[in-house]
């Protein structure tokens, strides 16, 4: 099959036309890539522990992975061209980011090998990242604490869909492109703001509280991490004090309504300054009751699809926060994803 394009690989894979972009700019982009190698046997075990991939996902991937990469499949010239557009934008940020990108979700009807495709790109990705991390001198607990992600969002698919795989490739962009790191309990990804100029992004991953401590700590390595690392790119704003961003329902003030004064994620409000927000900026529900910000925490805390207002009713709302989750939208209300953002001194 070495007379395979974009196609082809559509026709037999089974792909409609809202792939044609994706693949066709793969094949512009990367006509002819070099194989994607992926690791084999004992090999492949220590790496997907090592980027936190449960034990109980290893049959079922290890399978995916030789369907994925057989030579001459349609598979494997969707991965090779994936995987050389992944390490193209190794460092490249919003804008400077080229390629397509790490393509949609592929359809269910393809399997155990759809379901898995895009974590088997990311772990063919790997070796090139890992060299990307020594030449900025990034410190081997921070890279593999920063790879490791991938492992989160195989669980995430797991507690969400009762199946392996992992179809957060949009996110994993991020941490396998060289420009995401995870500095204790947070995650920093170097950012481009239109009005406010070069600085970090700050993002929450789940596991444990968002204690004060733990997050300043964070704060205090992304200030120590990042200006000696990628100075060329933040130039004159990681000089003295970085701006930090942080988008999230995290932020959205209505949680004080339900929370104590003194719990952690108020306090973690309280460390940022939230942009001024118009009428047009709230999101509004869709035709079934609810807006992207509801599902989007509805997602996090509950790691549930939802539809409806009623979904969401039907939720075990255990926690503080689960029952403030949904007790405000059965009240008809919505929640927010405000942006809000910090200045962090620099040290020197």
């Amino acid at each position: 099959m070495t007379d395979l394009n974009a196609a082809a690989v559509r026709d037999q894979l089974g792909l409609d036309g809202t792939y044609a972009p994706w693949t066709d700019a793969l094949a512009a982009a990367h006509p002819a890539p070099p194989p994607a190698g992926a690791p084999r046997g004992a090999e492949l075990t220590a790496l997907l522990r090592a980027v936190g991939v449960p034990e109980h996902e290893d049959a079922e991937l290890t399978a995916a992975l030789a369907e994925v990469t057989a030579a001459g499949s349609p598979y494997a010239w969707l991965l090779d061209r994936a995987v050389a557009a992944l390490t193209a934008g190794l460092g490249s940020v919003g804008d400077d980011r080229g390629g397509p990108g790490s393509g949609p979700t592929l359809p269910a009807a393809l399997g155990a090998a759809g379901r898995w495709f895009h974590a088997a790109a990311f772990l063919a990705a790997l070796p090139e990242v890992r060299a990307y991390h020594a030449r900025h001198d990034v410190p081997d607990d921070v890279s593999w604490a920063t790879l490791a992600d991938l492992g989160n969002k195989v669980g995430v698919h797991r507690r969400m869909h009762g199946t392996g795989g992992m179809d957060k490739q949009w996110w994993m962009v991020l941490p396998y492109g060289g420009i995401l790191y995870r500095l204790g309990r947070l995650q920093f990804n170097l950012d481009r703001d239109p009005v406010a100029g070069r600085g970090l992004e700050v993002h929450i991953p789940e596991g444990g509280p968002l204690d004060p401590r733990a997050c300043e700590e964070s704060y205090a390595r992304a200030a120590e991490f990042f200006p000696p690392r990628f100075g060329a790119f933040l130039g004159e704003a990681g000089v003295g004090a970085l701006r930090l961003n942080c988008r999230s329902w995290l932020l959205d003030p209505q949680l004080a309504e339900y929370l104590p004064a003194g719990s952690n994620i108020v306090r973690f409000q309280r460390r940022f300054t939230l942009d001024p927000r118009e009428p047009a900026d709230v999101p509004e529900p869709d035709e079934h009751g609810l807006a992207v910000s509801d599902r989007g925490i509805v997602e996090f805390v509950f790691r549930s699809v939802v539809r409806t207002p009623a979904d969401v009713a039907a939720l075990p709302a255990r926690t503080t926060l689960e029952r403030a989750v949904v007790s405000h939208i059965a009240e008809g209300r919505h929640w927010d994803t405000p942006r809000g953002s910090f200045m962090l001194p620099v040290p020197g």
